[in-house]
Parts: C-alpha cells; structure tokens; sequence
C-alpha cells in the first residue's frame, strides 16, 4: 500500500513546490485568512536619522529628511560611519540569506579614493559582518554612486524587544590626488539619497477575523501583528476587496497590545443577499512589498449581530490614519475690533476618535495617556445608559462642550493634544484674549460610530489695536509627523464697512485674492489639499485712517482727478489740451485698476496726486492752439480815409505801413 501512495505524494509535494515558488516575488498571497511576512521575501530597511542615533524603517513614506556623514583623508585609523537600529516585536526564525547594504556617496576633493569598509549585523545576540572588497579586492569610488556590501547572515530566530543593528565602519581610505577639502560624504534619509539593508525578517503577521452584521453594515476586522504597532497601518497603503471591488469606507484602527486591528466598513445595499463573499486585503509598507491575504465570510444580512455580534471597538481608536480637515473663516473687520465664525471639519479616524471618546466619558478603563480622561469630572453629568452605547447621546455632547468653554486652556488642550492643531494659529490671537466665544458641535448626519463629518463651529470676537499686525490664519498643524492629518482646505473671507480699510496685507506661501469696492474692502482665500507640511501665513496691517477706507479714499481719488483736469484745461487754454488731459486720464484709470486690486493705498493716492503734478509739465510742453482751427482773437481796424473801407490791423509794430483793401491806397499808422 505505501507503494502505491510514494507517487502519489511525491506528486502532491511536487504541486505544492511549483504552487509556492510561483508566487510573485514582490508579494505573498497565502489563500487563507493567515499570513505572514517576510522570511520567504525580501523587503527593504531605510536609513533614517543622525547616524549618532540612526533608526531603520520599513516605511518608505518616513523618508522625508537628508542626512550626511562625512569622512575626511586625513582621519587616521578606523571611523565610524553611523550606526542605526530597531527593536524588534515580531517574533519568529529568519533563514540564512545573503543581506546587501546600500548608501549613496559622493567624492569631494579628489579624483577618486580606494576604500576598505565594513558592515556589522547585530540581530538579537548573533552578529555577522561583511566587508567592501570584492574576493579581496577593494572597491574604487569616483564621483558619486552607491556603495554596496553584501554580508552572509545565518538563520536564527529573533524574539520579542531584541535589537536589529546595523553599523557602517571606514578601515581606511586612499584617496587619489587629493586636496586639504578631499573627503568621502555618505547621505541617506530621502527618496534621492537611498540608504538601505535588505534581508529577510519575520516582519508582520496578518489575521482576518470573522465578519460581523449589524444595521446594514459588515464589519471586517483585520488584525496586524508587528514591532510597529499602529505604524504598520498608518504608515503603509492598504486596501480590502470585496468579492474583487474595494470598500471605499473610512476604516477604524484601534491598537492591540501586539499591533494594530483594521476593521473595514461594507454599507450593504438594500437588496444585498446572504451568502459568502470572498475578501482580499492587501498590505504595501513599501514600493515593491505586497502582503495579501483573503478570507470567505458566510454573511447572513439578516443576522444584525447574531453570530459574529455587532461591532464596537473596545479601545480608544487611532488616529494616525490621515484624515482631511476643512477650516471656514467669516471674518467682519469694523476698525476696532473682528467677529469671527469659524467652522473646522474633520470625517474619518479623528471623527472616529472623537465619536469615541465622547461615548466612553468617565470610563475607568481609559489608558492613562488618554486624553478623553481629561473629562473624568464630567462623568457624574452623563447618564449611566449613555455610557459606551455605541453612539454619542445630548449629555455626552455636552459634556465635551461645557468642558472646552469653561477654560481657555481646557480648550486649547483639546486642539493640540486631542485634535493636534494649535488653535491660536487658526483664531488669529491666544484663546485667552478672546471676548464673548460660543462654541457649538456638528455631529453630521449621525451620531452613531462611524467616520462620518463633525464639525466643530466656533462664533467669537476681541479687540484689536491700530497699527500692530493682525493673523488671519497660519499653518495650524500641531505636528505633521504625527500622520493624525493628510490634507487640509482652507476657505477664508474677511470682509469691512465702506469706512473701515484694511491696510496693507503681507502674505507667505498661500494665494489669496484682495478686493477694493466703494462699499466695502474683502480678502479671499480658498485653497484645496494644502500639504500639511506647508509653512503658510497670513496677515494684515490696519491703520486706523479713515482716509485709507474703500469709501473715503475713493471720494478722494475722484476729487484728486477732478481738480488735475480743471488745471490741465487752465493751464492749456492758448495751447493743445489733449495731451494734459490723455495723461489725466490715463493716470486715473491705472488708480481705478490697482484701487479695485487691493493695492496699498498710498500707492493709489501716489498714483492720483503724480496725475496733478504731471498736468505742469506737459501743459508748458503742449503745442500752441492753431488760429485757423481755433477762435480768433479780434483784431483792431482803422477806417481809410480816402474810401471809407475798414481795415484790419494784424500786427502790433508802429508805426505800420498797410494797403487798404479798397482803394489800394497805402495808409500809415503811427501809434
């Protein structure tokens, strides 16, 4: 009998080889709702940080900063480089591979240098160690490139908190044709300046939970075991599929003491059927790396949490996902003082958060650094049903905002350490210098869990003093590095009186569009997916001179304007007026365009006052009047006494001979 089955299972074994060794290499995809990463493939560790204190990474979006480290020719003996590491959480056995090292370089001060380096493993308690050359021979660099060394690590295993250490040493250096600058610079940190080791390492372990119903929405969980905990989610591209088709839903990340869990959100639709439906997640810590994993759920839509149960996270979410925030500003300026409406708008793992907490105040179990345990005082004011019931109720709501009103710094806390945005930036002034301030809190359109739109609105007013700057609005993200926000949009509008001018407006890295009417003067700005690193400032300069306002400053122009025309046409009353009044014109209608433009005002006035100053010169300059086209000057006339004919008498010289027009009889003139 086990002669028969030995083809048999050598057959089944072949399958199983040619199934395994066909998988991408960029990828696994296990088929179950199991899987693991990455002894079988080989995936990237990025240099990042001072190489004093260097860190390694597998997330290629923490590449953001550059760092060098330079070796001269004249350190003598061996130097280290940098050294960077990792504590590492996923435990597991590693196979015996070959790991290569690979930072850029750049030759400075020589034509090219000889180098002897090596590179040092420490993964746990075992080290290994590989050196530049090349079967004993030492690499040549010139310019700039890469270097590269390969080091033969052993299998092993790697247990929970242990160390993964690299360190790059130079032996020495031979530099051809050197000069007192001659040096070998190592980067690293940047997409352009690639510092990285490669290898295999038990990275992260996947596991698909099973779905569950509940109100017409399926929840899948996903659970992320790794070292990285809520970094492998938040700092990596994921995706989940349904029966091939991605869910398109905000996910809710909460963290687990080994990792992350993602549960996925399918809105069923209305005429949805039971059955089982096939699921794929899809994990990308990095280019080149995707981990896939997938499940069969039997759904039953009528089940709303039978047996899988409904679902609600029992930990705090995380909000390190990227979630996109909208801030609308009205601003009314009157001269002496600024009312404000603000709304800031937030969905996904912030609203999230936020539903959240407001649904666990007063719960016991809070982690210690939550902040939502700031609001423990307020736990007697919230109904004992209310508490974590999955939605968030009128007490609870107000709770939080009784909270943020009764302080300036309770609120202040809010914003930077709950929502990571420093609030002055947006108010424009310290909460603590604000007036009469009513702040109201949009739960959208439901109050449910869910990722669902809240929107914060804040209605306020302070005073200003005249001529110091006023902030309108300024980069308010806390700390970018945070992941808490992806994008933000900016939409402002500040707008005054006919009487009230706004001065002179100063502006950094943020467009904006300025507008001066009779009526009123305005700043706009609307700005869409803003990156949340971007340095922006907005501000203005009001003067308090009621000559500067939309109204005033108008009458002014058409009055300057009035007054250059009437002396240009006094000025050319024996002359050509055209070109005083061409010029008038002209002048007055460059003052139109940068007056509507929002151009300071005492270039505008500049502009309309050169327009009366102008009218001078060009009068002196503009030709003399033509007597054939122009009236003519009446002239004296002398009667002949011969004929009785009149004569006209054109020139002023005495005395004057002229020939009378009659008689042709010539007629002196004396005087």
């Amino acid at each position: 009998m086990n002669g028969h089955l030995a083809p048999k299972s050598l057959a089944i074994v072949g399958l199983l080889l040619v199934s395994f060794f066909a998988t991408p290499a960029f990828g696994q995809d296990t088929g179950s709702e199991n899987t693991s990463c990455c002894i079988e493939t080989s995936f990237d560790l990025f240099l990042l940080e001072e190489s004093s204190n260097g860190k390694l990474s597998p997330f290629e979006n923490e590449l953001s900063e550059e760092y060098e480290a330079t070796v001269t020719a004249w350190q003598a003996g061996e130097v280290e480089v940098g050294t960077w590491e990792v504590i590492w959480g996923t435990e597991g056995e590693y196979p015996a591979d070959t790991w290569s090292f690979t930072i850029p370089y750049l030759v400075e001060g020589a034509a090219g240098v000889t180098i002897n380096a090596t590179l040092d493993i420490r993964i746990g308690g075992s080290f290994y160690s590989g050196d530049s050359g090349i079967n004993g021979v030492e690499p040549i660099l010139n310019d700039e490139g890469f270097l590269e060394i390969n080091v033969e690590v052993s299998s092993g295993s790697v247990n929970d908190g242990d160390k993964l250490e690299i360190s790059l040493s130079i032996n020495s250096l031979l530099f051809s044709n050197p000069t007192q600058e001659a040096g070998l610079t190592f980067k690293w940190g940047t997409e352009d300046s690639l510092g990285k080791v490669t290898g295999k390492m038990p990275l992260v372990d996947i596991r698909i939970k099973e779905a569950s119903v509940t109100s017409g929405l399926v929840y899948f969980p996903i659970v992320l075991n790794s070292g990285f905990g809520g970094e492998m989610w938040s700092s990596s591209s994921g995706s989940f599929n349904l029966q091939g088709s991605p869910l398109t839903l905000s996910p809710i990340a909460t963290p687990t003491e080994s990792g992350v869990e993602v549960t996925f959100v399918w809105e069923m639709p209305d005429e949805t059927d039971s059955g089982t439906y096939s699921t794929e997640f899809i994990l990308s810590p990095q280019s080149g790396l995707e981990i896939s994993v997938s499940k069969n759920h039997n759904i039953d839509v009528d089940d709303d949490g039978g047996s899988g149960g409904s679902y609600y996270p029992s930990s705090e979410p995380l909000r390190d996902s990227g979630s996109k925030i909208s801030v609308e500003i009205d601003i009314e300026f009157e001269g002496d003082s600024i009312k404000k409406s603000i709304e800031i708008s937030f969905d996904s793992a912030m609203s999230q958060w936020m539903r959240w907490g407001m649904d666990n105040i007063g719960n016991s179990s809070l982690d210690s650094n939550s902040w939502w345990k700031n609001l423990n005082s307020y736990s007697d004011s919230v109904a004992t049903s209310h508490r974590n019931n999955g939605k968030v109720d009128d007490d609870e709501l107000q709770a939080l905002r009784s909270h943020i009103t009764g302080s300036s710094s309770d609120m202040r806390s809010f914003m930077q350490n709950g929502l990571s945005l420093d609030i002055e930036s947006i108010l424009g002034i310290n909460p603590v210098d604000l007036g009469p301030t009513e702040y109201k809190i949009n739960m959208g359109g439901t109050r449910s869990f869910a990722a669902e739109e809240i929107t914060i609105e804040i209605d306020t007013s302070y005073p200003i003093i005249e001529n110091e700057r006023q902030l309108l609005i300024e980069n308010f993200i806390r700390n970018p590095s945070n992941n808490y926000w992806e994008e933000l949009d900016v939409d402002l509008e500040i707008s005054t009186s006919m009487l009230t001018g706004l001065g002179p407006v100063s502006a950094e890295n943020i467009d904006f569009e300025h507008r001066r009417w009779i009526f009123l003067e305005t700043i706009n700005i609307n700005q869409e997916n803003l990156d949340v690193d971007d340095n922006f400032r907005i501000e203005f300069l009001p003067s308090g001179n009621m000559a500067f306002s939309p109204l005033i400053s108008a009458m002014l122009c058409v009055f300057a304007l009035c007054i250059a025309i009437g002396m240009g046409l006094f000025l050319t009353r024996n002359r050509s007026s055209a070109p005083a009044l061409i010029s008038v014109i002209s002048l007055g209608g460059l003052s139109l365009v940068i007056y509507v433009l929002g151009m300071p005002m005492q270039i505008v006035l500049a502009v309309v006052a050169s327009s009366i100053l102008l009218v001078f010169p060009i009068s002196l300059v503009s030709p003399k009047s033509n007597s054939k086209n122009g009236s003519k000057k009446k002239l004296p006339k002398i009667e002949c006494p011969a004929c009785g004919t009149s004569n006209p008498v054109e020139s002023d010289v005495r005395p004057l001979r002229i020939e009378c027009s009659g008689c042709e009889v010539m007629l002196r003139i004396e005087e």
